[in-house]
């Protein structure tokens, strides 16, 4: 990977989620976004693959990898991912183990030439691995970025909740970013961090509430007893729409990053309809929406980051919502708020069942009418 004329376009597409049973505006949402930006590197932020869905086997998930891939490959885009926490349950319940499973769609993947990702050397999680960005001249390294598995939850005997980047994880980035330092001449290698769920230091970001006011979100796991509101002293831009998930246990992550002091920037998704940006202890956050349409979500988009090789501190980026890249339109409002999967899986039942009842009942009715019409007889 390396700048292009000083210029490096990333496109961050988050919980697409991607099923066999629904891909029509997921696929015209990636493709549409991928003309109108046109991207050196695509990330894919986690949950890629939407988990169980009905039906789900290897072939299907197979076939579901395959129809992300060929997008990019298609257009000879080269794309990284890392994993969500619902990538591999489709395969776990198939009887795989969690570990196995990522690597099943890792190798996947990576069948696909224009993949850069890696499973990454033995620790916690599958796919923690980094991207140097050389130079326009390709002489030097530039740029660096970070790909870390934020693992699916805690054990029970931990607390549970959502999972959390382990100590060896850290000491992996710790290592690889004093490594990096020494072959840059002993000058920390500015980077950015891609993973799927946000750390647990969010909420230092935001407001607290002990009641529900206008416009506050109820918080999530150990921030669940209060109301948040996104405090401007932090977030400068897009929207708090749902209290953020991070894991209940607080790892030495973050502050790692301060303490080797090169990463400019982490993105997060997992939190599908939040598209917030901010900075905190000198690192910015930022927040991407999710791109697909079979989970929940009414707000698909996606974010694009411009870094600049000659001011690589100040670099661009911004939502680029669905309604931007695309003319086609969800009329129905179930689906627009819920995602496909609750219609696929709660609503049609559900009113297939209450249509059932319906004409049940009404056989009976009829069958009650030509009893009594034959007792009269």
């Amino acid at each position: 990977m390396k700048f292009n004329n000083g210029k490096l376009k990333i496109l961050i597409l988050a919980d697409i989620h991607a099923a066999r049973e629904e891909m029509k505006w997921t696929r015209n949402h990636i493709e549409g976004v991928l003309d109108k930006t046109k991207p050196d590197l695509v990330v894919l932020l986690g949950d890629n693959v939407t988990g169980c869905f009905p039906g789900v086997s290897v072939g299907k998930v197979k076939n579901t990898i395959n129809e992300i891939g060929s997008i990019f490959e298609s257009r000879s885009i080269p794309f990284a991912l890392v994993f969500g926490n619902h990538d591999h349950e489709g395969l776990c319940s198939l009887g795989f183990d969690e570990r196995s499973a990522k690597k099943f769609i890792m190798n996947e993947f990576k069948k696909f030439s224009c993949c850069l990702a890696e499973e990454g050397e033995e620790m916690t999680g599958v796919g923690n691995y980094n991207i140097p960005v050389l130079s326009t001249e390709g002489d030097k390294i530039k740029f660096n970025l970070w790909f870390v598995d934020s693992n699916p939850y805690a054990d029970e005997s931990e607390g549970g909740g959502y999972g959390y980047v382990h100590d060896d994880q850290t000491e992996w980035y710790e290592e690889t970013a004093e490594r990096l330092k020494e072959e840059n001449g002993g000058e920390n290698v500015p980077s950015f961090v891609f993973q799927h769920i946000i750390v647990p230091e969010i909420y230092d970001m935001f407001r607290f509430h002990s009641k529900w006011i206008k416009g506050s979100v109820k918080g999530h796991g150990r921030f669940s007893d209060g109301f948040y509101t996104m405090n401007e002293k932090f977030i400068y831009s897009g929207n708090l729409r749902e209290g953020p998930c991070p894991p209940d246990i607080k790892s030495e992550q973050f502050d790692s990053w301060i303490k080797r002091g090169d990463v400019l920037a982490a993105f997060f998704g997992h939190d599908h309809i939040n598209d917030f940006s901010g900075t905190y202890r000198g690192i910015n956050i930022h927040q991407v929406p999710s791109a697909g349409f079979y989970s929940y979500g009414y707000t698909q988009g996606s974010r694009v980051i411009t870094l600049y090789e000659n001011d690589i501190e100040n670099y661009d980026t911004r939502v680029v919502p669905y309604k931007e890249v695309s003319d086609v339109k969800i009329r129905n409002p179930f689906v627009k708020k819920h995602g496909y999967h609750r219609w696929l899986t709660q609503f049609l039942p559900v009113t297939a069942a209450v249509t059932a009842g319906t004409v049940a009942g009404a056989a009976i009715k009829i069958c009650a009418g030509m009893i009594k019409k034959k007792k009269r007889v």
